[in-house]
């Protein structure tokens, strides 16, 4: 799951053609923006605060960057200098100026890696090695054909192995050069070059990104029919240039160039022209399940626009502007993706039709090798009865192939207006993937009927196993409560469903459970964990609510529950004390030292002296 929120302007570019580039700052929320050649301001992208800026009457011609090694800003000048400078420098013309040998093309980064740089004819070193041996840098063998221009280069930490891979441009097409690196130095390994050629049929490339994972990082290519592909580039593959196919992507129009850039090693960001040809569109895209899970859409098509990627937000400069984007990424479910996990109808003795309850049987694993196709359909489902009056209509959406999600968006409403909580209660306990809408509509519901329509069964026992049995509003709350969610979209869900007096009502009952000392044996109830991420999603969700409110009874609420915290964390701490006699019982050792331990030699004793 993933989400993009609304983009807001970082500031305005009089020139985009000048920007050289927006790289992470020290500061955490902050980053490094080279607006021209001749200034570098460092922004708060939260609030759009300017931290601090810098200017310089020598041309820059590479981003600035941030020496997490060093704590230093380095950036390249007149294609031949070096500047390195602190934080707290003012006047980037006096500032030493290191002079090289032979042009240099741009400055590479990775967290936890020396910067890197890379010079025009492809060859590299990292900036430590490269500044104490300058003078002494030949300019070797040129790694780049001639006549064979860098687009795009970047580093790639892989399988305990660090690479520079670069996109070059020639005449005849494009080419991606996989440089394997020198641990100490950075220098490249030239016996281990690997060039690929991007080149196919009756298809131009449109657009590319490295994903990586652990062990092995990945060329995604987009071509000009749509197809995105993947090639590993680190590991030994037996695939042709440009791999395997990936998918199909739709949203976007491909017969312009597209930007991308990685957000985790499944996911990507895009930015190209909208499939209908009406401005532009911002996505996230899953590689992994091949969906488009977030759109943003645009009036504007850029078609030299740039994207970069900054904690948890995306900055894109197009349209004469730098935008910034914030999005968020929650775990990803397939089963939010697939048909119901429900079950298959039993067939076996008589006909459905004239079953009142349908029996449905645990689902159990499939024999891929030996199918034959007389052979009858695997028949799956949850434990416990089924509730009469659904039975059939659940029973005909498995057959259609829906999913659970969309099951419970036709059923739940239904049972919402009936009042039925016993059958909704068996919906929560069946169907795993809920959508966040729903659960934000059953917490609203819940809060606002009457006691007393949740009262069990009377004239007679009422049973769980039957069917019959009617939740206790806490029961069912806690039901709710324990549904899997993302909190990506549920936030906004809870802003429109709840109000702020449910909402202090769901605050105090959450309150009371992360404060109760009575074990709650129930598996429905949710535990710790889960009363946490529920506090802070009410806390998130009518912030504004909060700090607005004069109501004494907020005040009462919010003192209460830091109270329960301050509680929560003493035991931690007093759990973090017990923590080496743990050790030592798990080691096999005694827990007081016997006899034997003590020096006879000498002892050590304290005098008190006032």
């Amino acid at each position: 799951m993933a989400k993009l929120n609304s983009y807001y302007t970082l500031c305005p570019l009089i020139d985009q053609q000048s920007l050289l580039g927006v790289e992470k700052d020290s500061s955490c929320g902050c980053a490094v923006v080279t607006l021209g050649r001749n200034i570098v301001i460092r922004y708060k992208l939260q609030d759009l605060k300017q931290v601090s800026s810098w200017s310089s009457k020598e041309r820059l011609t590479t981003q600035v960057i941030y020496d997490r090694t060093t704590s230093r800003y380095v950036a390249v000048f007149n294609e031949i200098q070096i500047r390195v400078w602190s934080e707290e420098e003012n006047d980037l013309d006096k500032v030493k100026r290191h002079k090289f040998k032979y042009p240099l093309h741009t400055i590479v980064n990775l967290d936890g890696e020396s910067p890197v740089l890379v010079r025009q004819n492809g060859t590299c070193a990292s900036l430590a090695w490269a500044l104490k041996n300058r003078k002494t840098w030949d300019e070797g063998e040129n790694l780049l054909k001639p006549g064979e221009k860098i687009v795009d280069c970047n580093l790639v930490h892989a399988g305990g192995k660090t690479y520079l891979c670069m996109l070059t441009r020639l005449d005849s097409g494009n080419n991606y050069l996989v440089v394997p690196l020198e641990d100490d130095t950075y220098r490249e390994e030239r016996q281990n070059v690997k060039r690929l050629d991007l080149r196919k049929t009756s298809e131009d490339l449109v657009g590319h990104v490295v994903t990586q994972n652990q062990n092995n990082a990945y060329l995604l290519t987009l071509w000009s029919t749509g197809r995105l592909y993947s090639y590993c580039i680190t590991g030994n593959t037996t695939e042709s240039v440009p791999g395997s196919t990936i998918g199909m992507i739709t949203t976007l129009s491909t017969k312009h160039p597209v930007v991308m850039t990685a957000l985790n090693e499944c996911t990507i960001a895009a930015y190209g022209a909208d499939a209908l040809e009406e401005g532009a569109v911002l996505i996230i895209y899953n590689v992994r399940f091949k969906l488009t899970q977030a759109t943003q859409k645009l009036k504007l098509y850029t078609r030299d626009a740039k994207l970069w990627r900054v904690e948890d937000k995306l900055l894109l400069a197009a349209n004469r502007h730098l935008a910034v984007a914030p999005y968020y990424l929650a775990p990803q479910r397939i089963e939010a993706l697939l048909g119901s996990s429900r079950a298959g109808v039993n067939e076996e003795d008589g006909n459905e039709e004239e079953k009142d309850v349908i029996v449905i049987h645990e689902a159990i694993n499939a024999n891929w090798g030996n199918h034959s196709e007389t052979s009858s359909p695997p028949k799956f489902s949850a434990k416990g009865v089924m509730p009469k009056k659904i039975a059939k209509q659940i029973s005909s959406y498995v057959k259609e192939g829906l999913s659970d999600a969309a099951i419970q968006e036709i059923l739940i409403p239904q049972l919402v207006e009936a009042k039925d909580f016993a059958t909704i209660a068996w919906c929560l306990d069946k169907f795993k993937d809920m959508p966040e809408k729903l659960v934000a509509t059953l917490l609203s519901c819940c809060l606002r009927t009457p006691e007393r329509s949740f009262q069990p069964v009377q004239n007679g026992t009422a049973h769980k196993s039957t069917g019959s049995y009617s939740p206790s509003r806490n029961e069912f709350l806690d039901k709710i409560l324990s549904a899997d969610h993302s909190e990506v979209s549920l936030l906004s869900h809870l802003k429109s469903e709840l109000t702020f007096t449910e909402t202090l009502r769901l605050l105090e009952y959450l309150v009371s459970k992360i404060d109760s000392k009575e074990l709650d044996n129930c598996l429905s109830s949710p535990n710790d964990d889960r009363l946490l991420e529920w506090t802070a999603h009410l806390l998130d969700s009518h912030y504004q609510h909060y700090i607005l409110s004069q109501d004494p009874e907020v005040l009462k609420i919010l003192s209460k529950l830091e109270t329960s915290l301050e509680n929560h964390f003493q035991l931690l701490k007093e759990l973090e004390n017990l923590r080496p006699m743990l050790q030592r019982i798990v080691n096999g050792k005694p827990l007081k030292p016997s006899r034997r331990d003590f020096n006879k030699f000498y002892s050590i004793e304290e005098v008190k002296l006032y």
